[in-house]
């Protein structure tokens, strides 16, 4: 018995919205980037209301919105545009924002390499260097209002994992967390807050870690918290619990040893550490991972891993695998100790 493989109808529809998704992340970044979702929020709206308030072309605005009422982010009565619930993960400050994540990844910083996939094809290496000149960690510093949309972008998505990662993970034993590459803080302040007897160290590079002293001012935790501008290859502060949110899927095995030992050499008896990452599961899974795993290699020397990969890397650099928490899929915090 034999399957057809002709392609039916569908499969052409589909395919289009395949080949056509480019155009979506562009529409994607032009809503942040023109805080559409925002105004929207207040109420409905037309497109030449958006378009005054934005400094936009009102024709290309209208042009915009219509697409966006095709794809169910507005909904269009008469003249006037109203916001969808999915609309609303675009605004800026709601937990788990998407705003400042369409703005980075429709940005030159991750678009340009993308347009490389054949090479990374080819090369099995990061496309950055041939199409920005230079890592994105340096394309960055050079660009700094770009790299701060993609500083606000992991404090959004960060802020929306927050609590699963609160309720799993027990820091009633530990007295001093550090956040490694922790940005603006967002997970190690949602612990503090959780636990008023934790203290807390962010640690970034000297252009990051001033986010970091901000939010905590003005979430009242200066009085338990530091920030410490540190390369975390080199060395990381003494701490009983050392936080990797989104940290070791940057870099190459090698690499992610490299943070892990420097960990293991500073970590305080009885310590521990919390790897919080995207795992790579069955072949055929849904897609965040899969992608996400091809970012990587388009962008910078890491991967998306299984879980037995992971604890490879953890026990070569000295530690002892705990335990893994599932959180939301397919993010999971493992856990392993000194």
């Amino acid at each position: 018995m034999t399957t057809s493989l002709e392609p039916a109808e569908k499969d052409f529809g589909q395919m289009m919205g395949f080949i056509m998704g480019f155009f979506q992340t562009q529409i994607a970044g032009a809503i942040a980037n023109y805080s559409i979702a925002d105004h929207l929020a207040k109420g409905p709206a037309t497109a030449d209301e958006i378009a005054e308030w934005e400094g936009i072309n009102p024709e290309a605005t209208s042009r915009l919105l219509r697409a966006c009422a095709s794809l169910g982010l507005v909904t269009c009565e008469g003249t006037r545009f109203t916001a969808t619930p999915l609309l609303g993960t675009l605004r800026r400050e709601v937990p788990g924002s998407l705003h400042s994540l369409a703005a980075a990844w429709g940005a030159p910083g991750h678009w340009l390499p993308w347009g490389r996939l054949s090479e990374a094809l080819r090369s099995n290496a990061p496309q950055t260097l041939p199409t920005l000149g230079c890592n994105l960690w340096d394309y960055y510093k050079q660009r700094p209002e770009e790299g701060a949309a993609f500083t606000h972008a992991m404090h959004g998505f960060t802020s929306g994992l927050v609590k699963d990662v609160v309720q799993v993970l027990d820091t009633s034993n530990v007295k001093l967390a550090a956040d490694i590459g922790g940005a603006s803080g967002t997970l190690l302040y949602g612990l503090m807050a959780a636990n008023p007897n934790l203290h807390g160290i962010v640690v970034d590079l000297p252009d990051t870690v001033g986010n970091a002293e901000t939010a905590a001012r003005e979430l009242g935790l200066s009085n338990r918290s530091t920030a410490v501008p540190s390369n975390f290859f080199e060395h990381v502060p003494a701490a009983d619990l050392y936080l990797l949110k989104h940290i070791l899927h940057d870099w190459s095995d090698d690499e992610a040893v490299s943070i892990l030992k420097r960990c293991r050499e500073s970590v305080l008896p009885g310590g521990k550490i919390a790897v919080i990452e995207i795992l790579l599961g069955e072949m055929g899974e849904p897609p965040l991972g899969p992608l996400m795993d091809l970012n990587m290699m388009i962008e910078c020397t890491g991967r998306e891993r299984t879980l037995d990969e992971y604890r490879r890397l953890i026990e070569k650099a000295g530690f002892h695998f705990s335990k893994v928490r599932p959180i939301r899929p397919p993010m999971v915090v493992i856990e392993a100790t000194a």
